[in-house]
């Protein structure tokens, strides 16, 4: 069996020029990665036609916009998105935003 331990500073790492998504795990029936954002980046919404998503705030505050909603998350905070529902973040803050995502099962647009 393979060594599924990996730890956030080994693959998460923040980019000047756009907000990240950094692959943690994958597998036939789930898929975590880790969204980085800078202060002002940006994830527009998409749709997930496949998977049910999960966001869970690490670090920071984000804008989070679930469907027709408008949530602001801080750590240690997660919404739930539906299949076929849109979602999508932003980060107005100052600070940096850590979000792991988990998708089940991997969707069309899990692409990191």
């Amino acid at each position: 069996m393979e060594n599924n331990v990996k730890y956030l500073k080994q693959v998460a790492h923040f980019s000047e020029d756009a907000a990240k998504s950094n692959l943690m795990f994958k597998s036939d029936q789930l898929q975590m990665d880790v969204l980085l954002l800078n202060p002002h980046q940006y994830l527009p919404p998409v749709v997930e036609p496949l998977s049910d998503i999960i966001y869970f705030v690490l670090r920071g505050e984000g804008v989070f916009e679930v469907g027709d909603e408008v949530l602001v998350l801080t750590r240690n905070t997660t919404v739930l998105v539906e299949t076929g529902v849109s979602s999508g973040i932003m980060n107005e803050s100052d600070e940096q935003l850590t979000v792991l995502k988990v998708a089940a099962p991997p969707g069309i647009h899990g692409d990191s």
